[in-house]
């Protein structure tokens, strides 16, 4: 039995004991311990595994946060310095000094990078839309997602694997999303659709950077099948159109009790449009499990034995299926969305526990139950 199998039946007996959602005694594994497993190599032979970062992340080469990126991700997304609030805040000015040394990072370390988010509806600076005091019109407003995402895709050229061109473009109630970008560029082209900002950024994308791979990025796709089956439609009559959209960014945002069986429902559904583009892929781009029903924290979750059952079941159901979509060639990339329990953006009035790593940076039952899997797999094969 290696050596972190054993400390995971040690671990496994502290959390039942002391009913508590991770190891938290003094012998449980640190992230960072030159001993413990990478969740990067366990899954090397399907998939990149990665998560988000922010810059202080990666200053300090002593600090845990540091060691654990190293130790357990070969792909990362900036969290919310590449977005275009701070990335393009004014017209004419760009900051790209965090972004620079994130990328630099990555590079002297052999990351992969990925670039979020170019469009999208939040976290948008209002200059974008305006022309003086007045709406800014549709022609304006798409000579400058041309400028914003040329500028931003050629400055990283070569450098950049992945860019979330597009994000959050399905709204809840599976139409194209009222945005400023929807509402005042609307269907610009009077091809019936309203998709013109959307084609016009990857347009923009593939010309500064034909090598990058170009995803359009959304939330509940895999839990709504309705959503899932309105991106199919959308990115099928983009693709027919000679758009060039590489792949579609599952957020997976899920909770605890997600109906796996009904994501490999989905997933299939967007994996049709290989039918269209044989290279075409999907990617997990925003992973986490969340501990609470939607809306629902009115109290701190209870940790007992069934919840950290439940908990790490999730977990392990998913990449059981993300392993199949690896087999089946259509997947290569998960990433989670933080480092951290501690820095997840889930916690809010209650904390919240959805990461494989927790707030003293251990690693909870759930990631030694996860990291098994591909070995499991291999000696049954």
């Amino acid at each position: 039995m290696g050596h972190y199998y054993f400390i995971k039946r040690i671990s496994a007996a502290l959390i039942a004991a002391s009913m508590i959602l991770c190891a938290c005694s003094d012998s449980a594994v640190f992230a960072y311990d030159d001993d413990a497993p990478s969740l990067c190599e366990a899954y090397s032979d399907y998939f990149r595994v990665g998560c988000a970062v922010n810059s202080w992340d990666i200053e300090n080469p002593n600090s845990e946060q540091y060691k654990i990126i190293l130790k357990n991700f070969n792909t990362l997304v900036m969290e919310n310095e590449s977005k275009p609030e701070n990335l393009h805040p004014k017209e004419d000015e760009y900051y790209f000094d965090k972004f620079d040394e994130f990328v630099d990072f990555c590079e002297d370390n052999d990351i992969v990078v990925r670039g979020h988010t170019l469009i999208w509806h939040s976290q948008c600076p209002d200059w974008f839309f305006k022309d003086g005091n007045e709406d800014a019109s549709a022609e304006l407003i798409l000579e400058r997602i041309k400028e914003h995402v040329t500028t931003i895709v050629s400055r990283y050229k070569g450098r950049v694997s992945t860019w979330d061109v597009v994000n959050e473009v399905i709204g809840d109630d599976v139409s194209l999303r009222y945005s400023n970008w929807s509402r005042l560029v609307g269907d610009y082209d009077g091809d019936g659709d309203k998709y013109d900002f959307i084609e016009t950024a990857f347009r923009a994308a593939r010309e500064a950077d034909p090598d990058a791979r170009l995803i359009i990025n959304d939330y509940s796709l895999e839990s709504s099948t309705d959503k899932a089956i309105r991106m199919y439609n959308a990115v099928k009559k983009m693709l027919e159109e000679g758009v060039p959209i590489d792949g579609v960014g599952f957020q997976m945002h899920i909770g605890k009790d997600a109906d796996v069986e009904a994501m490999r429902e989905n997933y299939r559904i967007i994996s049709r449009l290989r039918e269209i583009d044989p290279d075409f892929l999907i990617e997990v781009t925003e992973l986490d499990v969340n501990c609470y029903g939607w809306g629902q924290e009115e109290k701190d979750v209870e940790i007992t034995k069934k919840f950290l059952k439940e908990f790490s079941k999730t977990y392990t159901d998913v990449f059981e299926m993300l392993m199949d979509l690896s087999d089946e060639g259509i997947l290569d990339s998960v990433v989670f969305w933080g480092l951290h329990d501690g820095v997840s953006w889930l916690n809010g009035s209650h904390k919240n526990y959805p990461m494989l790593i927790d707030r003293d940076m251990k690693l909870k039952e759930a990631y030694f139950d996860v990291i098994e899997l591909p070995a499991e797999r291999k000696k049954a094969e």
